[in-house]
């Protein structure tokens, strides 16, 4: 999911619940189904640009199970939560009553228990991701994370992000936890932050050594368990490969379906696409491994992360996760026709960017690019080229958005300011804004600073006609206070 504009999306959501009645979506579980129902994984129309290598199961043999060194009467019983769809339910304290509740940072994790469940010998140290959220009003300092005393030394902290880290609000960022089979026992990492309701939370994590090779089950195992895609530039695409295996000898391993994953009503985006499967049910013998090829095509900037769930027969873990992270990049600016900056001078304001397509009127889930609709597909169906793209939606003072075009489809473009929220906690604020203009990174104008005297005040800034790049600058200032929503969402 990309963190850029979840958090409102999340309170569109749980409006709606609220008016409609409440129906099993709410449960925050994982989600949509790869490909639609059991039909199997959605195919790409094809791979665009760079695709990357990926070396991450070498010296794996896939070919035959990896040796049993343990057995269930070494375990005992596996934990009730195995990882599964359960642990994607958010805190307790994500419910629409909080985040209706007072201003301020407000916390939360995803997942907040998690199992390791494993063979031996490890050939590849699995790892979680652990997602951290603000769902407050206010920024968010994570001021440490820490194994609690006592914790097992099997889990260690492999990525993790400059402390202190602030998160604005409605935004995420990541951690990364790898398990090493040492000693066996629970680990606990405390999080420490500014929220002045739950200043600590802990995430737990355990491991179960599965019986599967020496009983006759099912035993699923996916190595790597996270392909991290780094930064890529949109319209690229870069390819990466894991290994869905049937670690057990005697029965057939079967995948019912492939999931997204969801949070609240927000999937894994449709930037990372399974390439290679075939249709579900797929069954794997005893011993048999087949690759996971996951395409990562950015159409948006900014950070994008998940997993996808394979639903399988396995009694221990009936669903494999496989967690995707990616940083979606804009083109460089010398090649983008048309891009469009805003900034402005306060904090704890969003104003937002519109850029309207030819014949288009503000909050048009067609003919606008913005928040609600960041990535329209204009021009040429299915040429990204010639598509908007919003690179960020700054929602907590400042700036800068842009809002670029790589190769603009012919005719007149028109630009609008629209001042969407204050939450400073001193009362509503002015906010002075800027907009450039530039095409294949050379200024063509600036307009304003401009005052937005509060909420709602909206500036028509200027038109400007592609290829010709003749600008007339408008200047009209009136109040609009629509709120605009999130194109395509329920």
């Amino acid at each position: 999911m990309r963190d850029g504009t979840w958090g409102q999306a999340i309170a569109v959501a749980l409006a709606a619940l609220l008016i409609g009645g409440c129906s099993d979506t709410s449960s925050g579980a994982t989600g949509d189904t790869v490909g639609g129902g059991d039909t199997g994984v959605a195919f790409p129309d094809g791979a665009v640009g760079d695709t990357a290598d990926d070396d991450t199961t070498a010296g794996i043999d896939t070919d035959a199970p990896p040796s049993d060194t343990g057995g269930a009467a070494d375990t005992g019983e596996p934990p009730t939560d195995t990882g599964g769809a359960a642990d994607t339910t958010p805190p307790s304290d994500t419910t629409a009553a909080d985040t209706a509740g007072p201003q301020g940072p407000e916390i939360a994790v995803d997942p907040a228990q998690y199992t390791f469940s494993y063979i031996t010998p490890l050939t590849v140290d699995p790892t979680r991701q652990v997602t951290i959220y603000n769902l407050g009003t206010t920024d968010l300092t994570i001021t440490g994370m820490a194994w609690l005393p006592g914790s097992s030394p099997d889990f260690d902290i492999i990525l993790l992000p400059p402390l202190p880290k602030v998160i604005a609000p409605q935004k995420s960022t990541l951690v990364s936890v790898r398990f090493r089979n040492i000693s066996g026992g629970v680990g606990t990492l405390r999080i420490s932050s500014n929220d002045p309701a739950r200043p600590t939370v802990d995430v737990v994590f355990d491991s179960y050594l599965k019986s599967g090779t020496a009983t006759p089950e099912p035993c699923g195992q996916i190595v790597p368990s996270k392909l991290d895609f780094g930064q890529v530039v949109r319209g690229n695409t870069v390819t990466k490969t894991a290994t869905l295996t049937n670690c057990g000898t005697t029965s057939p391993l079967v995948v019912s379906s492939v999931t997204r994953s969801t949070f609240f009503f927000l999937t894994l985006s449709d930037e990372f696409q399974i390439t290679n499967l075939p249709p579900t049910p797929i069954t794997l013998q005893p011993g048999q491994s087949i690759p996971i090829d996951v395409a990562y095509t950015p159409l948006l900037a900014g950070l994008d992360t998940g997993y996808f769930a394979f639903n399988v027969d396995d009694p221990n873990e009936p669903q494999l996760k496989l967690d995707v992270s990616a940083v979606g990049k804009a083109p460089p600016p010398e090649t983008l026709g048309l891009r469009v900056k805003i900034s402005w001078n306060t904090n704890d304001t969003d104003v937002d960017s519109h850029l309207l397509a030819p014949g288009g009127t503000l909050f048009d889930c067609v003919l606008d690019c913005f928040f609600g609709n960041p990535s329209p597909d204009w021009g040429v169906i299915g040429d990204w080229l010639d598509d908007p793209f919003l690179d960020v939606d700054d929602v907590d003072g400042y700036g800068p958005e842009n809002i670029n075009i790589s190769e603009p489809m012919a005719g007149t473009y028109k630009f609008v300011v629209h001042y969407y929220a204050d939450s400073h906690q001193g009362g509503s604020q002015s906010s002075a804004t800027t907009v450039e203009l530039y095409s294949y990174n050379t200024l063509i104008g600036t307009f304003g600073p401009t005052t937005l005297q509060s909420t709602g005040h909206t500036w028509d800034v200027f038109t400007v006609e592609w290829p010709s790049l003749n600008v007339t600058t408008l200047g009209n200032m009136y109040q609009n206070s629509s709120s605009g929503g999130f194109c395509g969402f329920p």
